[in-house]
This record gives structure tokens, sequence and C-alpha cells, in this order.
């Protein structure tokens, strides 16, 4: 099962194809792996040479050009992705930034930008509108859930607003991408603000409503790619669990 067919995503791959390429992945959470998983998968089904690169080792000379990302946000917020794309660019090989959100504006000499959402556009006048990698992202049908609504909130800069009582954000109680596919498939309904945790419930086929975090990522993702793949948005908790009652 997958969200969205390969060819989809053709226009990323293709122009790899036939040099050898280095994937740098970006430093983040089980998320963020969730999307390196899925790139992993895309590489070969387009039938990339690549492998694993760390820019901190010396003497890699066997790749023709870098890819980085998916996922996560472009611009200066995140400073340690920010400092790892300047170490990379410095190598002098051509650098692809895989599908990602913009949160400011970040003016480098990069060869290709693949935006993963509208309204980061308006950061990045050069980008190529493409879909999150996770939607590629190939996994067996689960088995049928065990328990009902699983509400799960980020405890992390992103979040809008704040639940004191609240401590179950998905990406600490998984370490990696199957634990985090696993947790979602468990329940029949998700509601929660991690973007990659509601792809994991709409790739099990649940129910699943995504909330907004504090930039717009997560609700120009949903008008961009994951309303038409049957996810639902609220604005808040109480909202999402008034409008299922209603139903």
């Amino acid at each position: 099962m997958r969200l969205l067919p390969p060819e989809v995503f053709s226009a990323v791959f293709e122009p790899l194809c036939g040099k050898r390429i280095g994937f740098v992945r970006a430093i983040g959470n089980v998320g963020d792996e969730l999307i390196a998983w899925a790139t992993e998968q895309l590489f070969e089904e387009f039938k990339i040479v690549w492998r694993r690169f760390d820019p901190s080792l010396p003497g890699q000379d066997d790749v023709d050009e870098l890819v980085f990302g998916g996922g996560g946000n472009m611009g200066t917020r995140y400073l340690n992705n920010w400092t790892l794309r300047g170490r990379i660019l410095e190598l002098g090989l051509p650098v692809t930034i895989l599908p990602q959100s913009f949160t400011s504006r970040e003016n480098r000499p990069y060869k290709r930008v693949y935006v993963r959402e509208r309204a980061s556009l308006a950061f990045c006048n050069t980008g190529i509108l493409a879909p999150d990698l996770a939607l590629g992202l190939r996994r067996s049908t689960p088995r049928p859930p065990t328990r009902g609504t699983g509400i799960f909130l980020r405890r992390d800069p992103e979040r809008l607003g704040w639940c004191r009582w609240f401590r179950r954000d998905p990406v600490k109680l998984c370490r990696t991408p199957q634990e985090y596919l696993d947790l979602a498939a468990n329940h029949e309904r998700i509601v929660t603000d991690r973007l990659h945790f509601a792809i994991c419930g709409l790739l099990a086929g649940r129910d699943t409503t995504l909330l907004p975090n504090n930039y717009h990522k997560n609700r120009s993702m949903y008008e961009t790619w994951l309303q038409g793949l049957g996810c639902r948005f609220a604005p808040s908790v109480e909202e999402a669990e008034c409008r299922r009652r209603a139903a």
C-alpha cells in the first residue's frame, strides 16, 4: 500500500538517473526517518545509483551529486540542518534539496530545490512543487486496529497552544519508522498535529484528522496533498471531536 504512485515523484528522481548520488539525511526525529525510508525505496524504484553520504568523513570522491532531505524546514529556524546544508555546499558538489517546507528564505546556490506544499513557494521563487516523499512510502497492509481514537500532540516549539496534561507525543513513544506506523495502525481514528504521524494514519487506512502546527506547514500540506487522500483538518482537538460526534 502507498498513498501516491511512483510516477508522481518522477520530476524529483529522474534528473538523478545516470549519476552517482550521495544522500545526506536531515537531522531530525522518527518522522524524518520515515521520509528517509521512503526516499531510499524511491531511489531503488527509479534505479538511482546512490549511497548514504556523511560530509564529515574525508576522501569521499565517489559521488557526482548530493541530495539533502527531504522533509523538515529550509531557512534558519532549525540551525542544525542549516549548518549541515552549509557544510555540504562547501564540498563543491551540486546539491539538490528534496521536498521541504520553508520558514524563511534560503538564498544559497543549490542546483535544484523541491518544495512540498504551496505556502512555502512564497519563500522560494525557484522552487519546484513536489509531494513529501513519505507519501510514496510502500508498506504492507496493517493488522486491524485494537483501539479507538488516538490523540497525539507534539511537545516542542512547533506546537500551537499548550496542554499541560497531555504527554502523548508520538515521536517520544517510537524509536523506528516501523514503530511509528504500527502505533498509528493500532487506532481506528487518529487526531494529531504531527504531520508524519497523520501520514502514518493515512497509510494504515485510518480515519485521520490533522491539526495545525504553529506555522503554515500542516494546513498547507493538507490543502496541497492530504485533503485529496482522505485526511480531515480541524483547528483543535475539541473541534475534531465535535465533528466526529456530529457525524
